[in-house]
């Protein structure tokens, strides 16, 4: 036990003489802090002493130069005289070459509708404002650049259609051999007598633009009692299937009388040599215009726009009025040849045209009914 005590004392003491003999630790002085980074101080640029170089103000850019094609597909109801005409002018006036499809302006119109996927006319001149309105969606605007020289009653406020010239819608034709002074009708009634049966040519109103416009103005006339009236005239027609037949089978007596549209009665009706006379009826007639218009997607638009311009230009319409006799001017500053009477001395109705190209279907289908009605 003894030996126990005095081992557990030798062991403390060799570790209290250990302790004491160990080396004192090594201070660490603090660690200074660091100053901080001072930023650095901007490099002053100097100022640049040349001064700097003006830059000329942009010159406003030139409008686009309209560029012709070189051709242009022309179609109308118009005579193809008046066709021609109309096509050779232009064509020398600008060098633009000219094709020209003529036919009744129902035929016009339907050939442009069974075209409307691709265009094969650029322009459809000289027709009724009803056979453009009768599908406008055929067509496109355009203001023409001389609008304001036109006369006021001639300008369309939607530029769908461009006049042509002035035109009494339906006038009565007569053959100065074949009806004597005394017979010659004085209105639209007295073409009912039965003596006139058979001798009256009128063109189809289907297939022409001048002979629907006749139509449409008895109709407005007669207000409901224009079919009534038109079914006794009927009777009395001998039916064509188009408008230059009738002042043709008039001007050279193969019929005495005919139902045609001014400037083509006045081809015989005037000058020393005249075969015909022309009667602007009474009980009224329509004064108006005949239209040109613009083809959707035409593949030569700009030249069916530098047309419709030179058309109504006051050079052109000067000249066109006095090759063909009985057509009137759009302009205000183009007056009517000597023998033509002006507009305020023929009785008129007023021609509504809104009406005549929204029933016309229906006043066509309704014709066509009387047409076999009497076999004509």
């Amino acid at each position: 036990m003894k030996n126990i005590v005095r081992l557990i004392f030798v062991i403390a003491l060799v570790a209290v003489v250990l302790t004491a003999c160990a080396p004192a630790p090594t201070a660490v002085p603090p660690t200074a802090a660091p100053k901080p980074t001072e930023a650095p101080k901007p490099t002053t640029v100097p100022p640049t002493t040349a001064p700097p170089t003006a830059v000329p103000p942009t010159a406003a850019p030139k409008p686009t130069e309209v560029v012709l094609e070189k051709e242009l597909v022309l179609y109308s109801a118009a005579d193809q005289a008046m066709v021609d005409f109309a096509a050779q002018a232009f064509q020398a006036k600008t060098g633009i070459k000219v094709s020209t499809v003529q036919g009744g302006s129902g035929v016009m119109l339907a050939r442009i509708n069974a075209e409307k996927a691709r265009p094969l006319g650029d322009v459809l001149w000289s027709v009724g404002p009803d056979t453009i309105g009768a599908m406008p969606d055929l067509f496109e605007p355009y203001k023409l650049k001389e609008f304001d020289k036109l006369l006021p009653e001639a300008q369309d406020k939607t530029n769908l259609i461009a006049p042509c010239t002035g035109i009494a819608s339906a006038t009565i034709m007569y053959n100065k051999k074949l009806v004597p002074a005394a017979d010659v009708p004085k209105k639209w009634a007295d073409l009912l007598d039965p003596k006139w049966k058979g001798k009256i040519v009128n063109a189809d109103p289907s297939k022409s633009s001048s002979s629907y416009q006749s139509l449409v103005t008895r109709l407005i006339a007669f207000k409901d009692k224009g079919w009534e009236f038109e079914e006794k005239l009927i009777q009395n027609l001998v039916i064509v299937p188009s408008s230059s037949a009738v002042y043709l089978q008039v001007g050279t007596g193969e019929q005495a009388l005919g139902l045609a549209f001014e400037q083509g009665a006045y081809i015989y009706a005037a000058g020393a040599t005249a075969t015909a006379g022309v009667v602007y009826p009474t009980d009224g007639t329509g004064v108006l215009f005949d239209v040109a218009a613009l083809i959707k997607g035409a593949q030569h638009p700009n030249a069916a726009k530098a047309f419709l311009d030179f058309s109504v230009s006051a050079e052109f319409q000067k000249a066109l009025i006095e090759k063909y006799y009985g057509r009137r001017a759009v302009r205000s500053d183009v007056t009517l040849p000597p023998g033509v009477p002006l507009a305020k001395d023929i009785k008129t109705t007023e021609y509504d045209l809104k009406w005549a190209a929204d029933n016309r279907d229906a006043n066509l289908k309704k014709y066509q009914e009387l047409m076999v009605k009497y076999n004509k």
